[in-house]
């Protein structure tokens, strides 16, 4: 467990770092917003990713600690801030599959060079660490719990939304799902 939350640890502080960079371009653009629509559209993404900082200033911390204990009691089910640990990275992967869409709906509208490029590699980047939390926690998630399945598995169950290929997205696909923790249980 511990080289994973050395990974986990990588990959929230390099997300955290994005964020500013994606929000520090955002602000100017809220301010001077064209129309209500504009202003309120990147406003909603800003206080998204807002919390998401505000969160991970809580979660980065405690991927420290864990990463300091020495004994394997510390990662077991039935430590109360293990559990916290895990729900907090399960609630992160969530947004970190929230702050590559907003990446890709920010690529829409800012066309110009400087901006692209920036976004471009923020989105690259931060694709490639969902994938990897995604995989790592489902991993994890599958020692603790031998029910455990993904709540948002549904979402790549036919193809990756997120995955960059130029083919269209298939059809939406009604899926039964398998009772499970959800972001909204996890808190």
């Amino acid at each position: 467990m511990k080289e994973e939350l050395k990974i986990f640890h990588r990959i929230f502080t390099t997300t955290y770092d994005a964020i500013e960079k994606f929000m520090n371009m955002l602000n100017p653009v809220i301010q001077n917003a064209t129309d209500d629509h504009e202003r309120l559209y990147y406003h909603h993404i800003f206080e998204e990713e807002e919390q998401r900082l505000s969160r991970l200033v809580e979660l980065i911390p405690l991927i420290s600690k864990f990463e300091k204990e020495k004994s394997d009691a510390d990662f077991a089910p039935t430590n109360n801030e293990f559990n916290r640990l895990l729900q907090e990275l399960n609630l992160e992967k969530f947004g970190l599959h929230n702050f590559v869409e907003h990446l890709d709906l920010a690529l829409f509208r800012f066309t110009d060079e400087d901006r692209s490029t920036m976004l471009n590699q923020l989105r690259e980047v931060s694709y490639q660490d969902y994938q990897q939390v995604k995989a790592m926690l489902n991993e994890i998630n599958s020692r603790f719990d031998t029910n455990y399945v993904d709540p948002h598995a549904h979402h790549d169950e036919h193809h990756d939304h997120l995955e960059r290929s130029g083919a269209a997205a298939p059809a939406r696909v009604t899926v039964k799902h398998k009772k499970g923790f959800t972001v909204g249980s996890l808190r």
